[in-house]
Formats: C-alpha cells, structure tokens, sequence
C-alpha cells in the first residue's frame, strides 16, 4: 500500500521532514525512494556547519552528493554564532574543517546557485581553520582552479554513466557561481579585507545578474567600508541590483554616487540599518540623495533603528537621516530604556518630521517608544490623515487620550484611511478607560465589519496596530 501512493503526494510528505528523516523514509520502498529524488525537495537547503557536519563523513555531505546538483538555494549558518570560551579549541578546528569539506563537495558537483545565504558568521580570532574556511567559500563562489584528486573521486563515484570529455571551464580554468542573485552576509562580522574579497569574487562571478545583496553587520562594526575605494568600485559594477541592504556605516556619498551610476533605473529598495555607533559619525548630503532619486526613480528607502541602541534615539542623532530627498517609505524606531538624561529625546519633531518631509512615501511607520512620556497623540492622528500611502503603523507607547483611538476609528469610518487590521491592545485599564474603550468597541464594530477590517480591542501589552 505504502509503495502505491502517488508521487507528488509522496513529494509533499517529504517535503515537511527534516533532512535525516527525509533520508531514512527514502529506504523505506523504491517508490519512495524514486520520489526523494525530486528536485523540489532539494531547491533550498540549510545547513548548520557546527551542527549537521559533525560526522567524519555526514548525512549533509552524503546528501550533497546524491541530490546537489538540484540545489538552487544555500544557506551556511551556525547554531551557535559567538565562540563559548569552554569549547575546546581543538573541536572548533574540526568544525571549520568540516565546512571546508562539505563546500569541497558541493563544488565538485559543480551546483550552480541563485541564492547564498551566510547566517551569523560571526566569527573571533580564536576560531581555528578560519583563513580555511573563508578560502573554500571564495573557491566555491569563483576561483581559477583545478580539480582535486578528491573531488575527482568524488564525480566519479556519483556518475552512472562515463561522462564525455568536460569543457574547460569545468575542468580548470574560472568555474564560478555564474547565476548568483542574491547574497547575504548578514551578521557575518568579517575583516574588511575577507569581506571585500568574498563580495568581490561573487560580483566577478554573477556578473549582471546580481539582484540582492545583504550586507547589514558584514564588517567589523569600527571598520567602516563607507570612503574605501574598493567598495566602491564594487558597488559601481551591481548594474542589476534591485535590492540592497547595508548598515549606515556603509553608505557616503561617493556609495550613492557609485550605486546611481551601476544600478541606474534598477535599484528599487534600499535597507539601511542604523547603529548607536553610525551618530554622526559622517553625514550624507542632500544632494546625494536627490542624485540617487534621479537615477532610480522607483527607489524606496528603509531605515531600521534598533533596539539597543543608546542615544540614537534623540532628535538631533536622527535628524541627519531625515533629509527631504530621501524617497523614505518604511521607518522603524526601537528606543531603549538607557538614554542621556542630560537632553530630551524629542520625539516629537522626529515625528512632526516625518509627516512634513515623507507625505507622498511612507507606507510604514513602527515606533518602540514604550518609555517616551512625550504626548504624541495629534501627531499620530496627523500622520494617518496627511501620509496618503501609510498602510501600516504600530506604535508602542503612551496614548494620553482614548479619544485619540475614537479618532483613527473615524478616520477609518470615513474610509479617509484603508487599513484592514485594527487591534487595540491597551495596558493597566482602569474602570473608567474600560468602558470608553467598550463604547468604542460598540461604536465602530458594524463599520469596521461591513469594510472588512479585522477590528479587535484587547487587554494586555500597549501596542496599537494599524495595517
């Protein structure tokens, strides 16, 4: 019976196993073997170098071997990013060995990538066989090379048939990851120079074809690649790039120079990241911007402020950001609970910025202000009427007034705003704020219903959602 169900019913089960279980109910019938063998199944793969390459010959390589000509899709990570001063140092030697073998693999096989991910390479000086492991990762990415006798053993035990004479390209010579597009070196906290040198080989390698590249926390946070000519001229050969995500400390104005003139008409979003250690730290002009803006005219920008950063959060640490020439779409504000008491934090102008500057652009706004005491409620109000495309706003923090709620409900009402999810979930509610609240409730709950809004009021944590 088991043998007698259909195959993409079988590639569906499959689908939803982890990588040993795949491997064990592929020996459970020929069927179900044949069906382990489809490409769906092996199109995107994770691998934990710490983790799944313990073995001295692992169940990730063995994989590799039988089904990687499939994979289109690699992400390298650790489970375990930060060195434990415990571990001993003869274990993490073994561990980058192993990644050094399993790349080894995958390029004997000759896989060809569109999407490589490396998750949370953070690496330390005290990771042993690091030069190694980042040597193997620039061969698989593009090297001139010749053909190991390993990895020569390893074609031919995985070949069925005897293969004709292979091109050049194949054999020696620059093999590479020629349809590469997208690259992520998120949190990979790499040297300048092995950063510059692994994104310099995948931009050679993928030539146009690039469309995605990640490099928010790539390089070591006092080493800013912001003026190096290198990265530069870099960013001036991602002629197709359509998305990037970097750190503030990445970004001059000879990097929007360079990325108007490569990426002109392509570049569509541009992630920034924004740090405690980027305050200004090097301010970028407005004209640069407004450059950038001619040559990508469908540009979005996005600035994330993070959570534990310190004083960022003060008006003038951001009010360099805010220029009117950024095509800003999304801002994302996480203020922590550590600041310098010696000034305000003023969040009000950075609101009453936003709403003067971005109008015709922001689409999304999220405020962590949970320990602001500024009153920010007709600003609020403000920007739901004003910024005609905002289609999201989440804001965690003090509302002095429930009338400010009954407020955006009427905008709502009025369908002078288009938001489809509505939750109120207000904190410490006393009696009297219950029953506003219930009134509300009463008020706007047919309206919301007959327009299709998921509208709810709830009870606990204060954050108000608006999509």
């Amino acid at each position: 019976m088991w043998d007698q169900l259909p195959e993409l019913i079988l590639t569906q089960i499959l689908s939803q196993l982890s990588r040993g279980d795949r491997a064990s109910a592929g020996q459970v019938c020929r069927s179900w073997n044949r069906a382990l063998s489809s490409p769906i199944l092996w199109r995107s793969v994770t691998v934990l170098i710490d983790r799944d390459l313990r073995d001295d010959f692992p169940l990730a390589g063995k994989l590799a071997i039988r089904y990687g000509q499939h994979m289109r899709s690699l992400e390298l990570a650790w489970s375990r990013p930060y060195v434990c001063p415990k571990e001993p140092h003869i274990r993490r030697n073994v561990q980058a060995a192993a990644g050094v073998g399993f790349l080894s693999v995958v390029r004997a096989k000759d896989v060809q990538l569109k999407k490589l991910i490396l998750t949370d390479w953070i690496f330390s000086c005290k990771w042993g066989n690091r030069g190694k492991l980042l040597h193997a990762l620039g061969n698989f990415l593009g090297f001139v090379i010749r053909r190991s006798a390993d990895e020569r053993d390893i074609l031919a035990a995985t070949s069925r048939h005897p293969r004709p004479r292979q091109p050049f390209s194949s054999i020696g010579g620059f093999r590479c990851q020629r349809n590469l597009e997208t690259l992520s070196l998120l949190n990979a906290n790499l040297s300048m120079a092995d950063a510059l040198r692994l994104l310099g080989i995948a931009i050679r390698s993928s030539g146009p074809r690039m469309v995605s590249l990640d490099l928010r926390g790539t390089f070591r946070e006092w080493q800013a690649p912001h003026s190096n000519p290198r990265y530069l001229r870099l960013l001036g050969r991602l002629h197709a790039l359509g998305s990037l995500r970097l750190d503030y400390s990445a970004l001059s104005d000879d990097a929007l120079d360079a990325l108007a003139s490569a990426a002109s008409q392509a570049l569509q979003t541009l992630h920034v990241s924004v740090r405690d250690s980027d305050s200004r730290q090097h301010i970028l002009a407005d004209a640069a911007w407004n450059n950038l803006v001619r040559a990508c005219p469908g540009l979005i920008v996005s600035y994330t402020i993070a959570r534990f950063l310190v004083n960022i959060s003060h008006h003038e640490d951001v009010s360099y950001l805010l220029l009117p020439s950024v095509p800003l779409g999304c801002f994302h504000m996480f203020s922590g609970h550590v600041w310098d008491q010696n000034r305000s934090r003023n969040f009000r102008s950075t609101v009453e910025l936003l709403i003067s500057y971005y109008t015709n652009t922001l689409a999304e706004v999220i405020l962590q202000l949970r320990n602001n005491r500024e009153s920010l409620d007709d600003l609020l109000v403000s920007m739901l009427i004003r910024c005609k495309r905002l289609n999201q706003l989440q804001y965690d923090g003090i509302i002095r007034s429930l009338a400010t709620v009954k407020d955006m409900c009427q905008l709502q009402a009025e369908q002078r705003t288009h938001f489809r999810k509505i939750h109120v979930k207000p904190r410490n509610v006393n009696p009297r704020n219950r029953i506003l609240l219930e009134s509300i409730g009463c008020q706007y709950e047919r309206k919301m219903h007959e327009q299709g809004v998921d509208f709810r009021i709830e009870d606990s944590a204060s954050v108000f959602h608006f999509y």
